[in-house]
């Protein structure tokens, strides 16, 4: 199992080790992350630079909000993106990244 940088144990801290709570919430990422890459890759692929990184803040506020901070700060990195082949170079790492990490997430929904 790889290590993520993955704030778990402040999660189920905040929502008071309720786990229906976190299954919720975990499965929400999951499902938004989704379209959110989908979405990105849409836009890298039709030049849209601004709308990429509209969808990457988006992202990277959904990786902060379960902690998951090794995805946020990639989506940062892609939402300040000085140019077009920087940003897709970028995307290619937080499409895998996050990927892997919603495989890992089926361990908790």
């Amino acid at each position: 199992m790889k290590r993520w940088d993955w704030d778990r144990e402040k999660l189920w801290e905040e929502l008071e080790y309720d786990q229906a709570e976190i299954g919720e919430l975990l499965a929400v990422f999951k499902a938004s992350s989704q379209q959110l890459l989908a979405d990105i890759k849409r836009a890298l692929e039709a030049g849209a630079l601004t709308e990429a990184r509209e969808k990457a803040h988006a992202l990277k506020g959904a990786c902060g909000t379960i902690y998951f901070r090794e995805g946020a700060r990639l989506a940062l990195g892609l939402e300040q993106a000085p140019d077009l082949d920087t940003a897709k170079k970028i995307f290619s790492s937080l499409y895998k990244l996050v990927g892997e990490f919603n495989k890992e997430l089926d361990r908790f929904i």
